[in-house]
């Protein structure tokens, strides 16, 4: 007999491109029974919080309400070994290609397969660079600007990346009636790139219409990939904003998070002997995401203090000035959920996390390949089947 969805139980995914692999593993063991975090129990949650690449994987896992997650995840995990990495018989992962990439014009291999398709790109890859550098040639010598800043605006990387392909494996692998119906609740975070708020969908708003330019548009890293049109608005990678989205999980009433994360414990990261740009910015994202993620944490602990002297408050215990303080951190948030009847309740989070680097560098999260992913599939089982809540500093209420 299928165990019946549980909505006080939420899994909370956060981005990291081709790092969303280790992802797929912990779900894994959480689905089939092989974690302690589960009183090794299969999981069946029913709350999907996700950001950029978490999203997608949320999405995937929602979109086939007539099928138990076992079985998804396994579906899942195949997708990510077969169809989402890099592909010798393609040349090219799922994900994204590089425009103007002579050395797959010319491999042997690519010609076999297909032999058509480098010339095609070849053709589609010379009209998009055509029409961008006009468009950037003619706004260097119409724009009032300082001369340093219209000449950088010359040079675009994300100009070299295609994402055709990632929408085109988005429309493969999640059915979107299937989210609108479905019995889970779902919640996509993204960016509005002209507004800076965040904004995020539910399985409501993944219509016909725009329901894939959403998750789309939850993934596309700025820099890498640009700003994806959803309704009229551009919107970037929930990252930018919220990487790792538990707030969305207690809203829609989730009390037992499990949050998965792909930032390892900062002081693991090794320091680079040869410093460069590219490095620079990738460590201060990751000191950035962690301070976040350990802050939202943080404020869950605090609200299960507070509720703790509410009770004790009701007891009619006297409540030291030290106790009010907790509650007060917390009595906006409390107040908030119980004018929207919301009630609060005390929650218990669960952290699985590299604790230290998952390797690949820089640009670790555009490394698409088979082996790879399977490795980072590996880990991530491997390391919700060991969860130690004394190491990953999990919040359990008491």
């Amino acid at each position: 007999m299928t165990k019946s969805i549980d909505h006080s139980q939420a899994i909370i995914l956060s981005g990291g491109g081709a790092y969303g692999a280790y992802e797929v593993g912990v779900m894994k063991a959480l689905f089939i029974g092989e974690s302690p975090a589960t009183g090794y129990r299969p999981l069946n949650p029913g709350i999907f919080t996700g950001t950029s690449v978490g999203a997608v994987n949320a999405a995937v896992l929602v979109s086939r309400p007539g099928v138990d997650l076992r079985s998804m995840i396994g579906f899942l995990e195949s997708s990510w070994i077969d169809v989402i990495s890099d592909n010798p018989h393609t040349c090219s992962n799922g994900v994204f290609r590089f425009r103007g990439d002579l050395f797959r014009y010319l491999d042997p291999q690519c010609l076999l397969s297909n032999p058509a398709q480098p010339f095609t790109e070849i053709a589609s890859d010379g009209a998009f660079f055509a029409r961008d550098w006009f468009k950037r040639g003619v706004n260097f010598l119409m724009s009032s600007g300082e001369r340093e800043n219209r000449t950088l605006a010359l040079f675009d990387l994300s100009s070299f990346i295609s994402a055709a392909p990632f929408k085109a494996l988005v429309t493969k692998l999640v059915s979107l009636e299937g989210i609108r119906s479905s019995g889970r609740v779902l919640k996509i975070i993204a960016t509005n790139w002209e507004t800076g708020e965040l904004k995020v969908f539910g399985n409501a708003d993944i219509g016909d219409e725009f329901g894939y330019d959403v998750i789309v548009g939850s993934a596309a890293i700025p820099g890498f990939f640009p700003p994806h049109s959803v309704a009229g608005q551009p919107y970037v990678d929930g990252g930018v904003v919220m990487n790792t989205p538990l707030k969305c999980a207690i809203q829609a009433g989730g009390n037992t998070l499990h949050v998965i994360y792909m930032d390892p414990d900062v002081q693991n990261i090794p320091l680079s002997k040869l410093t460069s740009t590219i490095e620079t910015l990738d460590r201060v994202l990751a000191i950035t995401s962690a301070t976040k993620t350990n802050e939202d944490i943080d404020t869950a602990a605090w609200i299960n203090e507070g509720i703790e002297v509410v009770e004790r408050m009701l007891k009619g215990e006297v409540v030291p000035r030290t106790d009010m303080m907790v509650f007060l951190r917390v009595a906006a948030q409390l107040e908030g959920h119980l004018r929207d009847n919301i009630p609060y309740r005390k929650l218990t989070i669960h952290r699985y996390h590299p604790h230290d680097d998952l390797g690949g560098g820089a640009l670790g999260l555009l490394n698409f390949g088979r082996d790879r992913m399977i490795a980072l599939i590996e880990r991530g089982f491997n390391d919700a089947m060991n969860h130690d809540c004394a190491v990953s500093h999990c919040i359990v209420p008491t």
